[in-house]
């Protein structure tokens, strides 16, 4: 009962401390990614902390299940090249009774995964879309680049040369054309600010503007122009909730399958990490480290690459991502019986 809390207690150590040094990582890549968004005008600089807290649970169903198979290959490792290991045979620990006791500990993880994959994310991946769906043109007004042509979501292209304290100058404003009517408009101006009164109206000081399409051609200069954004952020909002709802539809079981796979992948890397992980004590604890991850890089490229072949319909969805969790399954069983065997033959 020592020898396995001893066990138990430096697996869990090693999965929470590997768990959190590659969300920090993951954390730190995606928040560069996303800054970079915000420089390019396409996500408000508001948006990014949300965007990182609502996928959180994304990245941990992953991070997860691999820190869990790394700490085995490290702790494990580790008892071989200490020559611990010598002890806890002589006290009955056999390979199948190290399997039992990671096997339980692979269920305990492969629930906390599926919960998040299959609870969590789903909720989390729901709300995060309702971010972006709520995005005011303010939002977009503050996000917007001096110098640079930035594109609403509407496809209405704004171009300022300086911005200023909230105030843009010398703006150009091209509008989205509709494709039945074949209209060309623009506007420009020398400045331009939000309204206090609204946050989707535009106020422009002494511009142009212009409109034509094939019956008529409109001309004209103003020294103060109020444009309403309120009815292209509501098409915006309209056009993307199609889209989601249309994403909602094709939640079909390409989708399901590869939600259920990531408490599987937790699983079966459980068998394949423990006959991965044993040493010679002459070649120290991470000598098997390398190949391990190389394992479980294969194991989850193969899964990825799987699932985008079923979305394109190049793979059939049976026996779909089944396949490759079968092949693992056998690899890792044929694995754990031939270290049995090597144990007794030693």
């Amino acid at each position: 009962m020592i020898l396995q809390r001893y066990i138990l207690k430096d697996i869990f150590s090693h999965t929470a401390a590997v768990s959190l040094i590659f969300l920090f990582v993951v954390l730190s890549s995606r928040s560069i990614q996303y800054l970079e968004q915000v420089s390019r005008g396409e996500i408000s600089v508001d948006l990014v902390f949300w965007i990182i807290i609502l996928r959180l649970p994304e990245f941990l169903q992953l991070i997860i299940p691999f820190g869990f198979f790394l700490s085995i290959i490290l702790v494990i490792g580790r008892l071989y090249s200490d020559s611990e290991m010598i002890i806890f045979e002589q006290n009955g620990f056999s390979t199948f009774k190290f399997m039992k006791i990671f096997i339980c500990l692979g269920i305990f993880f492969s629930l906390l995964t599926g919960l998040l994959s299959l609870w969590v994310t789903p909720i989390f991946n729901e709300k995060l879309e309702k971010a972006y769906l709520f995005t005011s043109f303010e939002d977009d007004f503050n996000s917007l680049q001096a110098g640079k042509f930035n594109v609403l979501d509407d496809f209405t292209m704004i171009y300022a040369k300086e911005k200023e304290d909230g105030i843009l100058k010398e703006v150009f404003i091209k509008f989205s054309e509709e494709k039945e009517a074949l209209t060309r408009s623009f506007v420009t101006a020398e400045k331009a600010h939000l309204s206090q009164e609204n946050e989707n109206t535009l106020l422009l000081e002494k511009g142009f503007s212009f409109y034509k399409d094939k019956t008529n051609k409109i001309e004209m200069s103003f020294d103060t122009f109020a444009l309403d954004f309120n009815e292209n952020v509501s098409k915006n909002n309209t056009n993307r909730a199609v889209k989601n709802l249309s994403l909602r539809d094709a939640y079909d079981s390409v989708e399901l399958q590869w939600r259920y796979s990531i408490p599987l992948l937790c699983l079966i890397s459980t068998i394949l990490a423990f006959p991965l992980s044993r040493v010679s004590p002459r070649k120290g604890r991470f000598h098997r480290v390398l190949p391990s991850i190389l394992v479980f890089i294969c194991y989850l490229g193969l899964l990825l690459l799987t699932k985008g072949w079923m979305e394109e319909g190049i793979w059939p969805l049976f026996p779909g991502l089944l396949l490759v969790h079968g092949v693992f399954l056998i690899i890792g069983l044929f694995l754990v019986f031939y270290l049995s065997r090597l144990t007794r033959s030693s």
